[in-house]
């Protein structure tokens, strides 16, 4: 009897869990930098968590640009907003890789700027972290007339900035999925990266 007890415990808490997940969902969120509203990222009020649905991301109402999500895997992990509301760095887990890209909407955003330099070679693998990133980033992004590209050193670094210096409750001002931890993304925006799925240590 103690048992059945403690299994009818387990149910009903696992479906109290999963039914405030779902009605807890935020549909939409500010991606806002230096205390200025960049963009506002909208997802459906009801979606399932053990399905792909859209995460848009809007200037006005205008939508530049969509990610597919998936909360059981956490997806899409972060939305960076630059200042000049023309770039917006996205980490994303792409299953077999945390994928860090820009969609870059800038005049002078063109297919050479793509090209990156970062991750850096790795003495034994050589830029297969980074071709094999190049080779996803383009497929995550949806509906958009920006340039998606890896970030460069600089972006990288105003990001590690960013999240270096501020608390919980400023990171809110950008799309950050509660699955993951600041650490963990720090570790995808690293310099010297050298891994399509870096891990803690």
């Amino acid at each position: 009897m103690k048992w059945l007890k403690i299994i009818a415990a387990i149910i009903v808490c696992s479906i109290a869990l999963l039914l405030g997940l779902i009605l807890f969902q935020k549909p939409s969120m500010s991606l806002a930098i230096n205390g200025k509203v960049i963009a506002v990222v909208k997802q459906p009020l009801f979606r399932p968590l053990w399905n792909y649905g859209m995460a848009d991301v809007y200037v006005g109402k205008e939508k530049i640009f969509s990610l597919p999500e998936n909360f059981l895997d956490g997806s899409p992990v972060f939305i960076y907003p630059f200042a000049d509301g023309k770039r917006f760095l996205c980490d994303y887990d792409g299953d077999t890789s945390l994928l860090d890209f820009v969609v870059d909407f800038q005049d002078s955003a063109t297919n050479e700027s793509r090209s990156s330099d970062w991750p850096p070679n790795d003495k034994i693998m050589g830029d297969y972290t980074r071709t094999y990133m190049e080779s996803r980033i383009t497929s995550m992004v949806l509906e958009t007339k920006g340039f998606v590209r890896l970030p460069n050193y600089a972006e990288l670094a105003e990001v590690r900035s960013y999240l270096t210096a501020t608390n919980s409750t400023q990171t809110k001002a950008v799309y950050f999925n509660f699955l993951w931890s600041k650490e963990m993304l720090l570790l995808d925006l690293a310099a010297n990266r050298n891994s399509v799925w870096p891990t803690i240590k």
